[in-house]
């Protein structure tokens, strides 16, 4: 069925929706479901039209509350299906967005019962279908969903039981409870509160339905399965749930479609199956290399591979697999000819991200010259299809020297170049840029300095901050391996670490304080230096504080030497966490030593010293100077000297006392 017609049929729909002719959808519905659950109609758009999202995102429905016209269609239409089909399914999804939406794996136990809340809500509106239709396809599916992810709510397993079920107060004791009042304020955004009563009896069509033990997920497909017999999309569903991500993996996957549960469907609708098992093992955890798993995960694919598959599912397996291989066989060409093959599906078959960055890490730094092909094909296409920001700039850096098979065709670089930033810009760039300062690194490896060069300086001057942080790396010749005394520019330096720290950069303001405190590229800028120190503290940067103390007490007045003696360097001495502390304490038994900030005292620089060694014993700079302190008589007078001059019986004990407890 073409997308033309999809997109009218959706387009029919939302209008039904927002126009609230309940009635003229639900007969429309109804029409379309007849083909889909007989399956006569091999293209049916049913699956499609039956979904919240579907039916609300568009122009037509834009402005509709979706909870408000799936309730008002129920209240108007009580004996319609779809309606109260659409509301459980409303209800899941907000289920969903709840469990999901702190955007942390650790979920609250307010976000659960939140969940569970629209849950309930959920199931009494698929139980309610389940009565209005006798073949009630996607209330069973949806139920199996729910109960997978969400666990069968209490009461409906009391009544799968027999058992009436207790109110939820009765039943659990949270009422009142932080939690509960955290939890039911999720409704409350929604406008409803929970529900307090639940149903006595199930829906006729499931009594005596359960086996003895059955599990939810297992008896929710069962349900499904008799009513839709072979339904691709229930059985996609549970096996879902048996993927790496709900605690399985592909070999239970496989089991199941290798096994009675999918006997009924065609080959080509396991091999479906078996591609989505495979897409999930090779995601997750790569398999041990000369492992039996290894092997058997080959065997698979290769298998799989020589039969019809769709293109994007080919496309997909051997995106995968590619990488895969290259690390099972031990040789790079290896992934290079799964990529070979992934390119031949189709002039459009384009592999993600990951894949091509493995390409051309295998051609350009490992040196795999056979593969340049590969490389070639990429890059080609990604100018043909210009909607990845990392390989479009690639393919404009190629262009603009005629590398990697592309002609040289410096007037297509710009436009590509500044593609690539605006796919950059609205996506967000940091991890774009960070990879194309890795291919930037291959390029250098491929001997292709200034193509490299030419890459990073593009980039900069496009407003990429990383870039102008690395190339002030690049001018200093402090980069991976040498870089040509031409490109050799401390000026260059500075003014790309400037640009860096004034776009935000926090990394690149503790380096440009570093650079004005040398004064690369021109006289030291004490004051500068400072300042960006500063900048780079109030920004989070802990070493930053060690190095403006050290930076004072070299360079500064006297106001900011004591400064450092007296609060800097105490304060990263209190903080047992920090990463400089050792260092903090041999810079503060050096100020001791020479009277910079504070009265000079060797016998307090002496404790420090040994101080420094119980923070890491292996610190030969303060044995050194503790071995000077007290290595002749004459020296051991002055710490005795020194000692009667102080107060403090031991200075560091402070510091001691902030040591975590083991």
């Amino acid at each position: 069925m073409s997308q033309q017609h999809q997109h009218d049929n959706l387009s029919k729909a939302r209008m039904l929706l927002a126009t609230r002719r309940f009635v003229k959808l639900d007969e429309w519905l109804l029409s379309l479901m007849r083909g889909w659950q007989n399956q006569t109609d091999l293209h049916s758009d049913y699956g499609l039209v039956l979904h919240p999202a579907a039916l609300t995102s568009g122009a037509e429905t834009h402005t509709v509350n979706p909870l408000e016209i799936f309730s008002d269609w129920v209240q108007q239409c009580p004996g319609s299906y779809h309606a109260h089909v659409l509301l459980g399914m409303y209800w899941h999804e907000q289920a969903w967005r709840i469990r999901q939406g702190n955007g942390s794996d650790e979920i609250e136990d307010s976000q659960w019962l939140g969940a569970q809340l629209c849950c309930d809500y959920s199931v009494l509106a698929f139980l309610r279908a389940i009565e209005l239709h006798p073949r009630p396809t996607h209330a069973f599916r949806h139920l199996m969903n729910l109960s997978g992810g969400f666990g069968e709510p209490y009461w409906l397993r009391d009544l799968f039981a027999g058992q009436l079920p207790l109110p939820l107060h009765e039943k659990f004791n949270i009422a009142g409870s932080a939690v509960w009042h955290a939890g039911v304020a999720y409704l409350h955004e929604l406008g409803v509160e929970p529900v307090t009563h639940w149903p006595q009896t199930l829906p006729v069509p499931l009594r005596n339905s359960r086996k003895e033990a059955e599990e939810a997920l297992d008896y929710w497909l069962r349900m499904a399965m008799s009513v839709r017999h072979s339904d691709v999309g229930t059985m996609e569903s549970y096996l879902i749930f048996h993927s790496t991500a709900w605690g399985g993996n592909d070999e239970q996957q496989m089991q199941i479609i290798d096994g009675p549960l999918c006997a009924e469907f065609s080959e080509a609708e396991r091999n479906h199956f078996r591609a989505n098992a495979l897409k999930d093992a090779l995601s997750g955890d790569i398999a041990d290399r000369d492992s039996e798993r290894a092997y058997l995960l080959q065997q698979r694919l290769q298998a799989l591979l020589a039969q019809p598959l769709e293109e994007t599912t080919r496309i997909r397996l051997l995106d995968l697999y590619g990488t895969c291989a290259a690390y099972w066989q031990d040789d790079d060409q290896a992934g290079l000819a799964v990529y070979r093959d992934l390119f031949s599906v189709s002039p459009q078959a384009m592999p993600g991200h990951f894949a091509a960055m493995f390409i051309s890490r295998a051609v350009l730094a490992n040196g795999e010259q056979q593969g340049l092909t590969t490389l070639t094909s990429l890059l080609i296409r990604a100018i043909n299809q210009p909607d990845d920001a990392v390989l479009v700039a690639y393919a404009a850096t190629a262009v603009q020297f005629g590398l990697y098979g592309l002609p040289l065709q410096p007037e297509l670089s710009h436009g590509l170049m500044d593609r690539a930033t605006s796919l950059m810009q609205s996506s967000g760039q940091d991890a774009s840029a960070k990879d194309l300062i890795t291919i930037a690194h291959d390029m250098a490896i491929n001997d292709d300095l200034d193509a490299a060069h030419f890459l990073m300086t593009e980039m900069a001057r496009r407003g990429s901050a990383l870039h102008s942080y690395e190339l002030y790396f690049f001018y200093r010749n402090g980069w991976h391996q040498d870089v040509p005394e031409k490109f050799h520019s401390d000026s260059n330096a500075m003014d790309c670490v400037l640009s860096a720290a004034r776009s935000g950069l926090v990394p690149a303001m503790f380096t440009c304080a570093n650079a004005l405190r040398e004064g690369i590229g021109g006289e030291a800028d004490y004051e500068q230096a400072m300042q960006w120190y500063q900048r780079a503290i109030d920004a989070g940067h802990l070493s930053s504080a060690y190095w403006r103390a050290s930076c004072a007490l070299d360079s500064g007045p006297e106001q900011d030497k004591r400064l450092a003696a007296e609060q800097w360097l105490p304060a990263i001495l209190l903080d047992p966490q920090h990463p400089d502390r050792s260092e903090a304490a041999y810079t503060l038994g050096m100020a001791w030593m020479t009277g910079s900030g504070v009265k000079k005292n060797r016998h307090v620089a002496a404790q420090f010293m040994q101080f420094v060694l119980e923070l890491d014993p292996h610190s030969d700079a303060a044995r050194q100077m503790l071995t000077e302190l007290t290595g002749s008589l004459r020296n051991r007078m002055s710490l005795w000297q020194d000692k009667r001059k102080t107060d403090e019986v031991d200075a560091v004990a402070i510091y001691r006392l902030q040591e975590p407890l083991q």
